[in-house]
């Protein structure tokens, strides 16, 4: 009998008041349900499709970059494009992933650049355009609330623009924003970090905007950035390994282990985490942060608010003196702890993915707020402690490729 090919799915769960889930309605959905994109079968994806490079979510939108044979990119959504979050084609809701196109993104892939990474913020979204022989170009797109958009003035506006980096000195330099590279970016609900270098330096450098009266990028004495500022942080001898933002903080995990955080620290969400060093992954909620460490088992440390359980150690709280302290995983019958591979970081709940002590297989397992049915447990009810959470008891059988975590929404990609 010949071999079936292995295809993938990709299921959501949680919030879903805008269609964000794309599962064919706005209701909000208390189990993993199967995605839908446009002009095909229910739960299937696109053809020629093998992989979500990336996937970002906002307040109640969601944006995929999605790999196609030979290599091709296409950058798809669903939700609220009432902010031109969604481009300029759609301005109400969309309740399937369907293609983005605009005009601005055309113009350029005419050119031969292709979208390489996106990130979303509460309703903004950033698009990052690559071609091998001219300068990385960030498309941002929606809401400009707090200078979002970077493009250098709050006033709202409804088309998608380049934004410029012409403006930005080093010690009096001029930075060449023609001979930028663009290596990531990150958003949080209010601010967005990038990572940059220049081509022909080993310069590495920070940029951020939005929000910042917290000190969220670097700087307490200005409520907000409407365009790129550099953040004062030395990151060329020690380059970014990996970022992650919170409401009103920002971690930044070095290629050494090492850790740098800045911002509020009103829910102890800094607590101690810089004298941390050997992380392999750094993970925000929105008023937490989370290490996960290069030790014998993997160790996810937690710090911030617990309010929801969302800490994984129960509803231990302030009134313990507990903060900073590993997330507490059930033992197997002989008392190891599940191998912990990654895990990701929504508002305010968290997902990991394990491995059972002794085996090769993968689960994932969820704790933290849960009121729209995020964990997709099939309740409204917090999680304080890790449970499992997939895979569920009717899930199809499948690999486990990738997880995401936004808005009050999980995501998992499953190959079958």
């Amino acid at each position: 009998m010949e071999a079936q090919t292995p295809y993938l799915r990709l299921l959501a769960a949680g919030s879903n008041a805008r269609g964000q889930l794309a599962n064919g309605s706005d209701d909000d959905s208390h189990t993993f349900k199967e995605c839908r994109f446009v002009s095909c079968t229910e739960g299937a994806l696109p053809p020629g499709m093998h992989g979500i490079l990336q996937l970002a979510t906002g307040a109640n939108h969601t944006l995929a970059l999605l790999e196609f044979d030979g290599g091709r990119r296409e950058l798809w959504g669903c939700g609220d494009g009432r902010n031109g979050q969604l481009g300029p084609e759609y301005t109400g809701q969309l309740t399937e992933f369907a293609p983005i196109s605009m005009p601005l993104y055309e113009s350029y892939a005419s050119q031969g650049y292709t979208c390489c990474l996106i990130a979303s913020a509460w309703e903004t979204s950033y698009v990052v355009l690559k071609s091998g022989s001219r300068p990385d170009v960030l498309i941002s797109m929606g809401s400009n609330d707090f200078g979002a958009l970077g493009v250098g003035t709050k006033q709202a506006t409804s088309v998608p623009a380049v934004v410029s980096f012409d403006h930005l000195t080093i010690e009096g330099r001029s930075v060449d924003p023609g001979g930028l590279v663009i290596d990531s970016v990150v958003a949080g609900p209010r601010h967005v970090v990038l990572h940059v270098r220049p081509v022909l330096k080993n310069e590495h450098m920070l940029i951020g905007w939005g929000l910042a009266r917290h000190g969220q990028l670097g700087d307490t004495k200005v409520v907000s950035y409407d365009r790129p500022h550099i953040i004062s942080l030395d990151v060329s001898a020690d380059p970014m390994h990996t970022c992650s933002l919170g409401l009103q903080h920002t971690v930044v995990c070095y290629q050494s282990g090492r850790i740098t955080a800045f911002g509020s620290n009103k829910k102890d969400q800094l607590h101690r985490v810089d004298s941390w060093g050997r992380v392999r992954q750094v993970g925000c909620t929105w008023n937490g942060t989370y290490l996960l460490v290069k030790d014998d088992e993997n160790t996810l440390l937690s710090t911030g608010n617990n309010a929801h359980g969302q800490l994984g150690r129960g509803m231990q709280g302030e009134e313990n003196g507990v903060t900073v302290g590993p997330v507490e995983f059930t033992p197997s019958h002989d008392n190891r702890v599940p191998s912990l591979r990654s895990f990701a970081c929504g508002s305010e709940h968290v997902m990991a993915v394990i491995s059972p002590s002794g085996s090769s297989d993968m689960e994932i397992w969820g704790w933290g707020w849960n009121e729209h049915g995020n964990l997709g447990l099939d309740h409204t009810d917090d999680a304080p402690k890790p449970v499992k959470i997939w895979p569920a008891g009717d899930a199809p059988d499948g690999r486990i490729v990738q997880v995401w975590a936004g808005n009050g929404t999980s995501w998992i990609l499953i190959r079958i």
